[in-house]
């Protein structure tokens, strides 16, 4: 019903100004002649002396004014009815998006509150553990010494490797939990990738030399990111501890290699171990994600990459995995900032 009405107000409107326009036209016409027929009237020449032949001339010209009206009026009225459907949107618009900003806001407000009741559940959770924890790893390795039973000490071991794991994946939730905070801090610096690396190599010669693995740093003595240096230490450690870890049983080659590019540097490690599926790939740097779940390692937590990827990513790079197939080896890239001088 109210569309009928406004079609038919506009209607009217329309009709009622296109015939005054009408009626302009014919006043206009008799106004014109009335310049070169003075020996008439303006009434004469409006209405009572005229001609057929003037008629039919007033008539065209008042269709014309008649057509030219209802064209104008039209226009006209189609652009008021259209700003004020556009007022209209706006409007509609303007309040939709004031709604989702409030939502925003207070989903945002809830986000960082589960955020925080999360890390500080962690926090008091790895405090609760490892308080137990370190008594046992203190006088496990007492009782093992001690006891003559070697099938009592083989269940004391395994139950030491237990105690170890947990402790190193409570740690590593715990550093896992903070990476995840924003309050935490960076300390970076400019520092040569080289001489980190060395060191974590220094620190790790036993496991390369007992799984009989050759490394081959390529790496430029002079090439410098501007990071985190225990950061930095830690990502070299995870990753060179994953490429140890998944080597073949017959040994393998550990590369490493870094280029500039542009103000960043892309440092990667190629290994020829037990190589990754597409799927793999896809999931790896999700958290407690292991490359063989069948392998009861505890050795590892399953923690390492997501943990590499929180510290690399607080640097403002990138980092992802690359591998041909099962049984051909992995390539592990991430970029840092380059040095700041």
């Amino acid at each position: 019903m109210p569309k009928i009405t406004i079609w038919y107000d506009r209607t009217v409107v329309i009709v009622g100004f296109s015939f005054l326009f009408g009626l302009f036209g014919w006043l206009m016409h008799a106004t014109f002649e009335s310049f070169f027929l003075p020996t008439k009237t303006f009434q004469q020449l409006l209405l009572t002396d005229v001609s057929s032949h003037d008629i039919i001339i007033r008539l065209i010209v008042s269709g014309c004014f008649f057509i030219a009206g209802t064209l104008l009026i039209k226009a006209l009225i189609h652009r008021r009815y259209t700003e004020e459907n556009l007022k209209e949107s706006y409007e509609t618009l303007r309040r939709t998006n004031t709604l989702l900003e409030e939502k925003i806001v207070h989903n945002v407000a809830e986000l960082e509150t589960l955020v925080k009741q999360k890390n500080d559940l962690v926090a008091s959770l790895s405090h609760d553990l490892k308080t137990p924890l370190t008594p046992l790893m203190g006088v496990l390795p007492m009782i093992i010494r001690e006891e003559k039973n070697s099938k009592l000490k083989e269940l004391l071991e395994m139950s030491l490797r237990n105690v170890h794991y947990l402790r190193d994946l409570v740690s590593r939730t715990i550093d896992l939990a903070l990476l995840d905070s924003a309050t935490i801090g960076m300390s970076p610096e400019n520092i040569c990738v080289s001489t980190e690396l060395e060191a974590v190599l220094e620190n790790r010669s036993y496991s390369l030399t007992n799984h009989h693995l050759y490394v081959n740093n390529k790496i430029d003595d002079h090439l410098m990111v501007h990071a985190d240096r225990l950061k930095l230490r830690e990502v070299f450690q995870n990753l060179l501890m994953n490429s140890i870890k998944f080597s073949q049983a017959s040994g393998g080659i550990i590369t490493l290699q870094a280029v500039p590019e542009n103000d960043h540097v892309k440092i990667w490690i190629t290994d020829t171990g037990i190589g990754m599926t597409e799927e793999q790939l896809h999931t790896a740097f999700h958290e407690l994600f292991k490359a063989d779940p069948a392998r009861n390692d505890h050795a590892s937590t399953g923690l390492g990459l997501a943990i590499c990827k929180r510290i690399i990513e607080k640097h403002g790079g990138k980092i992802w995995l690359e591998s041909p197939g099962p049984g051909k080896g992995t390539t592990v890239f991430f970029t840092l900032p380059a040095s700041t001088t």
